[in-house]
């Protein structure tokens, strides 16, 4: 679970001094995120959302389709979101020493926000698209963006994505499951 949340906020050295079962998660995120980048559901998603963002339309969708799978929780999970949530939490909060230092920021922001319930929300998918949009204007200032401008443009499609992301789902878990049988 570590794994998965800090794959996007740690570098290789730190992830290699990481226990196995971490660096194992880590990989499972980044395999999960190459097959979601390549899967025409998502990039039909994309196209739906990308005339103004650019490139940017890409994670707007990945965070859009996280705002699908809380807001639809019960449809794909038999454990309550927030049941799991807190579950989640507790798990990081144990392992939080052993974080690398650059995902530490983010993990305490992550816990003590509720991130994953904040996901129900527009509220929440806003607050998180204005953080990386900060995030990127931070390392990249040539190619700043405000993310939440794109939530008119996800309210607009929010039926075809949801029906995207319903048939783009089952094929992300299977994906994952074989992933972890076979690493």
């Amino acid at each position: 679970m570590l794994g998965g949340v800090i794959a996007d906020f740690a570098r290789n050295p730190e992830i290699a001094a990481l226990p196995g079962n971490i660096q194992a998660g880590v990989r499972l995120h980044r395999l999960i995120d190459g097959f979601t980048d390549r899967h025409p559901t998502v990039q039909r998603s994309i196209g739906r959302i990308s005339a103004r963002l650019g490139w940017f339309a890409g994670i707007v969708i990945d965070i859009y389709y996280d705002h699908l799978l809380a807001r639809g929780w019960e449809r794909y999970a038999a454990e309550p979101l927030d049941a799991f949530a807190n579950r989640a939490y507790r798990t990081l909060e144990t392992l939080f020493p052993i974080a690398p230092p650059d995902a530490k920021a983010f993990l305490r922001r992550f816990i003590d926000n509720d991130h994953i319930s904040q996901y129900t929300t527009v509220e929440g998918l806003t607050y998180t698209l204005s953080r990386v949009s900060q995030r990127i204007a931070e390392r990249i200032p040539r190619r700043a963006i405000w993310l939440p401008d794109a939530i008119p443009d996800l309210m607009a499609a929010d039926d075809d994505l949801g029906e995207d992301f319903q048939s783009f789902y089952p094929e992300l878990v299977a994906f994952a499951a074989h992933s972890r049988r076979t690493a």
